[in-house]
Formats: C-alpha cells, structure tokens, sequence
C-alpha cells in the first residue's frame, strides 16, 4: 500500500512564481510607459512639423501678395490665414492652434507670421506635464534679387 506523504507547501511571496509574476508585472509597467512616450513624443512631432510648414507657407504666400502690390493689409492678412488653415490641417488633428499672427513691414519688404501649438499629453500626465506649447515663427522678405526666407526663432 501507497503511505501517502504530506508535504508543506511555502507560500507564495517565498516561491520562484512570486519572483517571475513580479518581474513580469515590472516590465510590463515599463513597456507601457515607454510607448506612451513615444505616443506623446509622435504628437509633438507631428504639431511642430505641421506648423512649421503652416507658418512658412502662409509667410512666403502673403509675402508674394505683397509683391504685387494691389492688395491692402488686411487683404494680405486674410490670404495667409487661409493658407496656414490650408497647410495646417493635421496639425489641429493632434492638439489645439491658436490664430497666427501676421506682422506686415512694407519698407523691407517682409512677412512675419507666427503661430503657436498646444499638444495634450496622454501618459506623461503621470509625471505632471499636462501639454506642451509647441510654437512657430517664420520670416519672408525680399531681399534686391530674391526672396529670402529664415525661422526667426524655434522657442519651446
């Protein structure tokens, strides 16, 4: 006959299970943290890229309108508007952009337009950054031979 044997069984925080759950559960707090980084990090990307591009095409726009000479401010304003608005579309897909603004110097002649971006943040709320402004400056003008064109400042 079979003597039946009892054995005692250690618990579970002093088992070798106890110690892969724990590192299991760590790394997968880990890797979740980094990929919302990454997501955040993307979305500020994306913003800057999009207004980036939004600025300089509605400054090389409404300084080509100055150009020509037949259209008042206010006219040359409302055509950069429509331009950053068109070259700007993901942009507001990612976060918020408050209207630019458009700085008109006829005696240079230049276009300054400058815009500025907030970005939500998704899990970098957990370190105490909710968003983060995101702006944007561009430069037109024209010089004697040619149009000229510089980021006047890339501030965070």
């Amino acid at each position: 006959m079979l003597k039946r044997r009892t054995l005692t069984q250690a618990p579970f925080w002093c088992d070798e299970r106890f110690s892969a759950t724990g590192i299991f559960v760590a790394m997968t707090i880990a890797l979740l943290l980094a990929a919302g980084a990454a997501v955040d990090f993307a979305r500020v990307v994306n913003m800057r890229e999009g207004i980036d591009q939004g600025v300089r095409t509605a400054s090389e726009a409404a300084l080509r309108a100055l150009d020509d000479r037949r259209l008042s401010d206010d006219q040359i304003r409302t055509l950069g508007l429509s331009q950053f608005d068109k070259s700007s579309v993901f942009a507001r897909q990612v976060g918020t952009i408050e209207t630019p603004a458009i700085v008109i110097d006829r005696t240079v002649p230049s276009v300054t337009v400058t815009a500025k971006g907030v970005v939500a943040m998704t899990v970098s709320r957990l370190s105490g950054v909710s968003e983060i402004s995101v702006p944007a400056t561009y430069t037109a003008g024209t010089a004697p031979a040619d149009i000229v064109g510089a980021v006047a400042s890339r501030d965070r």
